[in-house]
């Protein structure tokens, strides 16, 4: 088996998808939703074998509580049209946010509203579970707008990956069977991402709650095809050590890639002749190759995001991974 390509790269792929599906129209144009866009969605997934398709569905409000769309007629009605045109699809709503912006993760009732309305959004829905994306952006970095991102307060940073496992830790107590996933920056030390990393130790804790962790491996600041390589094998290496740490579910390892267009704020940190589908997969695939483990390293590829993912794209996807 070890030169079968399902199991050598896992095929249990994932994709991050914007909110028209559960809005009902696209937030930065106007474009209302129509049944084309949920069936060319659909047939995008089964052609692709993308399984997971995480539909934004946040961010968290300032209070804690999800926004009201996703629990609407139109979001109930698109994920049971998405179930019948594609049976195997897994939707996990999408949901998250920026610590400090309007994600408050130190204040108990901020996290009980989040939990809640997570809880009931994942029963009105009628989903197997989530996708978790916290993130906290480094501040000074000039990337993203800070303005709407309150200063840091001492310890604010040394707490948060505490306090993402707690919360994570929280939610599996009130959803037991749930299907959980989450997403962290890639744990390469040569990585240089504008939010904070969190180490392996600390991963160590979170993976005890959830059943699916997926790694960016993008927007890296790397500008070395052998540095980049190197680091996807530190990522590697760090897989496999959390794949030896006991946990009461078997977690699902995710490798990220980006499609999304590269704008001036973001050439410093994507360098698309390194970042470009084709290298970055090969750069995956030729990692794991680099170890001797038995079974499947990497159970899947994740791609970042939908809506700027080309039929052209795809397609690369689809020859360099997906092997279909």
């Amino acid at each position: 088996t070890g030169h079968d390509k399902n199991r050598k790269y896992g095929q249990e792929n994932a994709v991050w998808t914007e909110s028209i599906y559960l809005r009902g129209y696209k937030p930065s144009t106007g474009e209302k939703l129509t049944s084309a866009h949920i069936r060319r969605y659909a047939e995008t997934l089964k052609k692709n074998h993308f399984k997971y398709a995480y539909l934004f569905a946040g961010p968290y409000q300032y209070d804690g509580h999800l926004p009201a769309y996703p629990f609407s007629d139109t979001a109930v009605n698109t994920v049971k049209r998405l179930k019948v045109l594609y049976p195997d699809i897994v939707i996990l709503p999408w949901v998250g946010g920026i610590q400090n912006k309007t994600v408050y993760l130190d204040d108990s009732a901020w996290v009980r509203n989040a939990l809640s309305d997570t809880k009931k959004l994942i029963e009105t829905l009628n989903v197997p579970g989530v996708h978790v994306d916290l993130e906290y952006i480094i501040p000074g970095e000039p990337v993203l707008d800070r303005e709407q991102v309150r200063d840091e307060k001492p310890g604010d940073r040394e707490m948060y990956a505490r306090n993402v496992n707690d919360f994570h830790r929280k939610l599996r107590g009130l959803l037991p069977e749930a299907f959980i996933s989450s997403v962290v920056v890639a744990t390469s030390p040569d990585t240089r991402p504008w939010k904070r990393k969190t180490t392996v130790d600390e991963l160590k804790v979170l993976i005890q709650y959830i059943d699916q962790l997926s790694f960016l491996y993008y927007d890296t600041y790397i500008r070395s095809q052998d540095i980049f390589e190197k680091n996807c094998k530190n990522l590697i290496a760090d897989i496999i050590e959390l794949k030896k740490t006991p946990t009461p579910k078997r977690v699902q390892y995710l490798i990220a890639i980006g499609t999304f267009i590269n704008g001036p704020a973001l050439q410093k940190y994507r360098d698309l002749k390194i970042e470009n589908i084709p290298n970055s997969i090969l750069t995956i695939k030729k990692s794991i190759d680099a170890f001797k483990e038995p079974g499947c390293i990497v159970d899947g590829l994740a791609v970042f995001c939908d809506w700027h993912t080309n039929k052209k794209e795809w397609e690369l996807v689809r020859k360099y991974w997906v092997g279909k």
